[in-house]
């Protein structure tokens, strides 16, 4: 194996399980976001092989490319809505049913975020599941890091106002 396949196949595995996480928060079907995974990547590879990144921008970049890539696949097909039902099968307990109803919690959020523009839908995953800076964010959008301050206000306040809508309390 030649050395830049190598250092291709140590990018993957350093970042593949972000990647895929982020597009699965992103669109909520696993089935598409290991497709949408698998896309950026080898669009990451086809066009970026042969420059020598420092591992934050490698990261950064891999980001980029997997958020221009749902959107482009959110452009050309509406994507079905997935809510992974595999709960654990354990007896009933307090700690379970907190954890069950943390759970609830989240795909409820996960639905109201679906509902946000694409542009709030990204910056609240990056930000509060992904946990990258403003910086990195502003890199990764194509924004300014004041935008992208103003940007993450905006959608968290949407998201906020979403949820009450829903009749989702905290």
């Amino acid at each position: 194996m030649q050395e830049k396949d190598k250092k291709m196949e140590e990018i993957y595995i350093r970042n593949q399980k972000n990647i895929y996480d982020f597009l699965y928060k992103y669109t909520n079907n696993y089935d598409i976001a290991m497709e949408l995974m698998q896309d950026t990547f080898l669009k990451f590879f086809e066009n970026y092989r042969y420059l020598n990144l420092s591992e934050e921008k490698t990261t950064m970049l891999l980001y980029s490319i997997a958020r221009n890539t749902s959107i482009n696949f959110a452009k050309k097909f509406s994507t079905k809505k997935e809510i992974p039902s595999d709960l654990d099968n354990f007896t009933s307990s307090s700690k379970l049913e907190a954890k069950e109803e943390m759970k609830d919690l989240e795909e409820r959020l996960y639905s109201c975020l679906q509902l946000l523009p694409e542009e709030q839908k990204t910056v609240i995953l990056l930000r509060n599941v992904e946990e990258l800076t403003l910086i990195q964010i502003a890199e990764i959008m194509g924004l300014s890091i004041s935008s992208v301050s103003r940007l993450l206000v905006k959608a968290t306040a949407n998201l906020l106002e979403i949820a009450e809508q829903k009749g989702i309390k905290f």
